[in-house]
């Protein structure tokens, strides 16, 4: 079924604050992001909390979502990592999780069919932007939660196999370096 995005999602947008080396709020940027979309748990920016932004605070299930620039792409929010704030690169989704499962609207945002519809809202200025009233326009496909459950499910798999497949070339790499600097040295003998 699909469902207008602003009827069943609440947008916000980031908070734009000058962060900090140290502090006791993760202040989340683009570049806190690997090319997989994913936190990469070494943030390198921070705030100190204040009334201000106590207010901005990410609740777990808030979906985080880059609306500014030419990389696009959602992360769902997950209290584990920390207190978090979004800086204003992003757009802050609260989902009515009675009708969408954050996860799903992640994979959802992240997808090939979606990131292209983003480039063209995007489209026509140096530093593409997607105003807020666009995004809540949007239709999105919004099937059962058992569905939503296993996609979620599907791309959780499909995220672990990319990671290993990293992990695994990195190996690799490594290998293939200690055979060169091997056979180099042998040579220097």
């Amino acid at each position: 079924m699909e469902k207008v995005f602003g009827s069943i999602a609440d947008l916000q947008f980031g908070l734009y604050e000058k962060p900090v080396e140290s502090g006791d709020t993760v202040y989340l940027q683009v570049k806190d992001f690997d090319e997989n979309n994913q936190f990469s748990n070494a943030p390198s920016t921070f705030l100190i909390s204040d009334e201000k932004s106590i207010k901005h605070l990410l609740k777990d299930g808030d979906v985080i979502f880059v609306a500014k620039g030419f990389r696009n792409f959602a992360w769902t929010y997950r209290e584990s990592i920390g207190p978090a704030i979004a800086s204003s690169i992003f757009f802050v989704v609260k989902v009515d999780t009675s009708e969408i499962i954050p996860d799903y609207l992640t994979a959802l945002f992240n997808s090939s069919a979606y990131l292209q519809m983003f480039q063209l809202l995007g489209a026509g200025s140096s530093i593409p932007s997607i105003r807020k009233s666009e995004l809540e326009a949007i239709k999105i496909q919004v099937p059962s939660l058992e569905l939503q459950r296993k996609t979620v499910m599907i791309n959780e798999l499909y995220l672990k196999e990319l990671q290993l497949t990293t992990q695994i070339i990195d190996e690799k790499q490594k290998y293939y370096n200690s055979i060169i600097n091997k056979l180099i040295s042998q040579e220097h003998v």
